[in-house]
Order: C-alpha cells, then structure tokens, then sequence
C-alpha cells in the first residue's frame, strides 16, 4: 500500500511540473517589440531632368553592325577569296577540337617519312602522317618535325571567303622546363 502512495505521488508531482503556466513574460515582450518597430521604406530620391543630346555619328560606321572582314569590290569579282577543298573524306580527328589532343611523339615510316602519335583528352592514340585532316576547322597537317605538327586550317570569314590560318600541336615534354 505504500508503494502505491508513494508512486501515486510521484506520478502527481510529475503532472503538476506539466501544468500549463501564463505567457504574460511572452505577451509582453511581443508588445515592446511591436511599439518599438517602425516598419516603412523611405521614398526613392527624385531623379534628375536628363538633358536631351542630337546625335551627330550617323556618318561614322554602326559599332552594332557586322563589317565585312574584306573589300566588297574584291568579294564581288571573285578575286583574292580562297575556298577550301569541301567534301574532301573525313579522317578519324576531323571532329576533334585541336585543344583537346595532344602530340605524344613521333616515329619514322618505312620510307621514311615522319609520322606522328597524337593523343586525344579520352586516352586515344592516333597515327597521323602529313596531308591528314585534323581538327573542326578543315585543318590538314602541313608538316611534322619531332617536336611539333604544322597544320593549316580555314576559318569562314562570315562573307562567303575563307581565310587560312597555321598552328601547331607541340610535344608534350618539350612544353616543360628542363630544370
């Protein structure tokens, strides 16, 4: 039987530590924050009257129109505007950007001749020799020394012509200082 009172007052006390207590301390710290709150935006400033400007380049070339890369008269008739050799057939690198392969070395054919080992970002090795086609903008290998691939490539100028520009994919090992 005393065990019961004992537990039966534990439980009581544990229940009356539960009891809902008054929010007064709550209430009013919400009043204070809400008297001392001054909610609004201050207006914008006002903007100044702009002073109107006449235009006076309608003379001088458009800055946001194409120019032409040549002279009109030359395009015209045809003169002084390059084509590649379209249609020619595509080589393994032919749709591989040159900045994604890398000259790994070269080695020298049965006649001779120097070919080169091309590695391309995913760990490929290609064989290439000079006349191939590499690279997105029409490129063919112009010349291989054993540090370096000469190639040609033609870049459309936007007005029907095509002009030629050189780089060259350099080896590897000779790019590092020798420290």
């Amino acid at each position: 039987m005393m065990k019961k009172l004992l537990v039966s007052a534990a439980a009581f006390g544990f229940l009356a530590g539960c009891a809902p207590t008054g929010h007064q301390d709550l209430e009013q710290f919400t009043a204070e924050v809400q008297q001392t709150a001054k909610p609004g935006i201050s207006p914008p400033p006002e903007l100044p009257e702009l002073e109107r400007i006449q235009y006076t380049g309608a003379d001088i070339r458009n800055p946001f129109q194409p120019t032409p890369l040549r002279d009109n008269a030359a395009q015209a008739s045809g003169q002084n505007c390059p084509q590649p050799t379209l249609g020619t057939p595509k080589g393994n690198l032919q749709g591989v950007a040159l900045d994604q392969l890398a000259l790994s070395g070269t080695m020298r054919s049965g006649d001779g001749q120097l070919v080169a080992l091309v590695v391309s970002n995913e760990g490929k090795l290609f064989r290439v020799q000079r006349g191939d086609f590499i690279g997105l903008d029409n490129g063919r290998i112009t010349a291989i020394t054993p540090q370096q691939i000469s190639i040609r490539e033609w870049l459309a100028t936007g007005d029907g012509c095509w002009q030629q520009r050189d780089v060259s994919l350099t080896l590897l090992n000779s790019q590092r200082s020798s420290n």
